[in-house]
């Protein structure tokens, strides 16, 4: 049963990461299009610029889950490298903790500020009067997953056994 949830668990972090890669590749070549079409043809396309900053919070929030799920984020070790490795796990295991409990009120303030902009129809002043809720939804999924995360890894760190004399 752990092995089927940590399964569906890393599907969606894929998933979502793969949706935070389409959005960068799309950036990618809506800002090019931009670029052509207001050098060549002198027609901007100004919404574009909405577009990519909107998506820029989608791929942050979104790529978050996969990046810690393969400790592949920026990361400072400064002090956890100089702690005897019985100690450093439990050092691990702390920052996952904190990072949970802050994934956990970002994902709760966030939907709950997604949900008034849902039930109020609040728009962006954007040229495209996007719906607010929109462009924050990608906040409490990524943190939902984050917070997950978090505790899985904290998990992992905890059971792991301790190597060498540290």
């Amino acid at each position: 049963m752990v092995r089927m949830l940590n399964k569906a668990l890393d599907n969606c972090n894929l998933a979502l990461a793969y949706v935070a890669a389409m959005l960068m590749l799309f950036m990618m070549l809506a800002v090019c299009f931009a670029m052509l079409t207001r050098y060549l043809f002198n027609r901007p396309f100004v919404f574009i610029v909405d577009f990519t900053t909107y998506s820029l919070v989608y791929v942050a929030f979104l790529g978050a889950p996969w990046l810690l799920q393969l400790k592949k984020h920026a990361a400072v070790d400064l002090v956890p490298e100089a702690l005897p490795l019985h100690i450093r796990r439990w050092w691990n295991a702390a920052l996952d903790l904190t990072i949970m409990f802050i994934a956990i009120v970002i994902c709760y303030v966030s939907s709950q500020l997604a949900m008034s902009f849902y039930a109020g129809g609040v728009t962006a002043a954007d040229l495209l009067r996007t719906p607010r809720w929109l462009l924050i939804v990608s906040i409490p999924v990524g943190c939902f997953f984050l917070a997950i995360q978090s505790l899985r890894n904290m998990i992992e760190d905890i059971r792991a056994p301790v190597k060498g004399g540290g």
